[in-house]
């Protein structure tokens, strides 16, 4: 069953809460909108069925209530890392960044 939406949470160190505060986030960190608006187009493809794009997952990796956490690419060497909440429909977004800074744990 596929839930109509999905709910992303950011679980960065910084705080956001909705997704202005989240471009902004985003502008700053990656100066080419088009990988800003790459990074959003990958997060409303997990907002509609995270298990879809959960191919990559971590080896050994989970996050901290135990889920497993899942790689989706961006660009060649940008990812998303993320884990799913399949019963409350909750997506946890823990790192955006460059290949070798976002895995690391």
């Amino acid at each position: 069953m596929v839930c109509e939406k999905w709910e992303l949470k950011f679980m960065f160190r910084k705080r956001i809460t909705n997704l202005e505060e989240l471009s902004e986030f985003l502008a700053k960190k990656f100066p080419q909108e088009e990988v800003v608006m790459l990074i959003f187009d990958k997060l409303y493809l997990l907002r509609e069925d995270p298990k879809k794009y959960a191919r990559e997952k971590l080896k050994n990796q989970t996050d901290k209530d135990g889920r497993p956490l899942f790689s989706i690419e961006v660009t060649g060497d940008i990812r998303i890392i993320y884990s799913f909440d399949s019963k409350n429909y909750t997506v946890f977004i823990w790192r955006i960044g460059k290949h070798k800074k976002a895995y690391r744990f």
